[in-house]
């Protein structure tokens, strides 16, 4: 264990429940995971700012978010930066083929990541998603260099991957290796059905159960975040949209829906119709998230991940409340 952590990363490797708040924007000017900063900050330990984008030399684009770290400051939460390689549109493969499978470019990377990284932070969460089968190696020999490097800062690797049930499944990610190289990782337990496919629950409870059991076969639970979603998609003939778990209420309101509850999933769903246009939403309310929240003690985890701040209700921190905060 390392024993110089700086007291931003001190602070969260002393605890032993983590809640932990990814923060985006989706669009300019988009203060709403801030807001919710402000006001939950006192259930929040740690957050991760989907700061830098990955491009094909090494180098990222991007900055850090100035708003959430003061925020931080003033309460005491660990900031965590995040790299990933999404291009507004999709996570992008093409940046990860040419850095991972050029050591020159890996060691650029790293260096960049180190020279990003703003002072008061706890460290880095990595989010490269869609890491290829043939990349598994490479992705592992570059957390291992950034891992050293961060630790000779007394600084914390925490890493998000995708929920997996057989070793099929997103071959690029070496789960036991992950698990021995990182401080803290995210299952990303959410998207089981996603905005590009058909509809259905976000994250049934069962879907949930075996990445689960798959993820704690490799990786210590005392390393693990469990993925809380608080949104659902609403799927049509036309663009699938995204809908934050604050906005059901009015859009249920609004189209005369009638919320149905499904058993097996765990899930609550809704239709409605627009002209001729049938809409289906499925989505996480504070009910179908409270239950999941009690899967942290069930498998002793190290605590949940949001994705994301600013989708959220009030209620759904009163369940993290008398779930995880008691």
């Amino acid at each position: 264990m390392n024993s110089n952590w700086t007291p931003a990363a001190r602070r969260i490797i002393d605890k032993r429940l983590w809640v932990l708040g990814y923060i985006s924007e989706d669009f300019q000017g988009d203060m709403r995971a801030i807001g919710s900063l402000r006001q939950h900050g006192s259930y929040i330990d740690a957050y991760a700012d989907f700061a830098y984008q990955l491009q094909p030399t090494g180098q990222f684009t991007g900055q850090a978010n100035e708003f959430a770290l003061r925020e931080a400051q003033g309460q005491g939460i660990a900031p965590l930066i995040l790299f990933h390689n999404y291009n507004g549109k999709i996570f992008d493969p093409l940046p990860l083929r040419s850095v991972l499978s050029s050591s020159v470019l890996q060691r650029d990377c790293v260096h960049q990541i180190l020279n990003l990284i703003p002072a008061t932070s706890a460290g880095v969460h990595i989010d490269f998603e869609g890491v290829e089968a043939p990349y598994r190696i490479p992705f592992l020999t570059f957390l291992e260099s950034l891992r050293e490097s961060l630790h000779e800062r007394g600084l914390v690797l925490t890493i998000a991957i995708p929920a997996k049930r057989t070793e099929w499944e997103a071959p690029g990610y070496d789960f036991a290796s992950i698990g021995r190289l990182c401080d803290a990782i995210t299952l990303m337990t959410y998207d089981e059905h996603y905005s590009g496919g058909s509809p259905g629950p976000i994250a049934s409870l069962p879907w949930m159960t075996e990445s689960l059991d798959y993820a704690i076969r490799y990786i210590p639970n005392e390393k693990l975040l469990l993925g809380i979603p608080v949104y659902g998609y609403d799927w049509s003939d036309e663009q699938t949209q995204m809908i934050p778990m604050r906005a059901i209420k009015e859009l249920v309101e609004r189209t005369n829906a009638r919320i149905q509850w499904s058993d097996p999933a765990v899930e609550p769903y809704f239709y409605y119709w627009q002209g001729r246009l049938k809409h289906s939403v499925w989505y996480e309310n504070e009910l179908s998230a409270k239950i999941r929240l009690g899967f942290v003690k069930s498998y002793r985890l190290r605590g949940i991940a949001i994705w994301r701040l600013g989708y959220e209700t009030g209620r759904f921190w009163k369940g993290v409340a008398i779930k995880l905060k008691r």
